[in-house]
């Protein structure tokens, strides 16, 4: 039986849509304050630095972000999984429920709705050409 690995999102409760914009900028970030987490999130949308403490304590119970401790009387808090693992499995869940699990479809409605150049097309071309070269998934 595989290990799950600590990192593993699977293992933790889903995020909000709240909790997710708080970790994109933790995950900007990197080891970061409350204080600095608040600076810049609010570059990007007003909101009480109460709220945003809260959702950090919500994202360390979810076991998403861990306090580490510093020489000072604070902490700074430490993204513990990886943006791309949240990623995967926020692009798997959207697959299971809006479109029925084919990778397919939903390709197929990026490429009809999206502004995609077409640089972003041969590297999408270059992609799927290195995953049949290979016969395993591409990374």
């Amino acid at each position: 039986m595989a290990r799950r690995s600590r990192n593993a999102p699977q293992s933790r409760p889903a995020l909000s849509a709240l909790e997710l914009e708080v970790m994109d900028t933790v995950w900007s970030l990197g080891d970061c304050t409350s204080a600095q987490v608040t600076v810049e999130f609010q570059k990007k949308r007003p909101l009480a630095p109460t709220t945003i403490r809260t959702v950090l304590s919500s994202l360390r119970d979810k076991r998403y972000i861990e306090p580490i401790p510093t020489i000072g009387r604070g902490f700074m808090w430490h993204p513990v999984v990886p943006r791309e693992s949240v990623a995967r499995r926020s692009l798997r869940e959207l697959l299971a429920t809006l479109f029925q699990g084919s990778p397919r479809q939903a390709i197929a409605c990026m490429l009809d709705d999206s502004d995609m150049t077409d640089a972003d097309l041969e590297e999408i071309r270059k992609l799927i050409e290195t995953r049949r070269d290979r016969g395993t998934k591409v990374s």
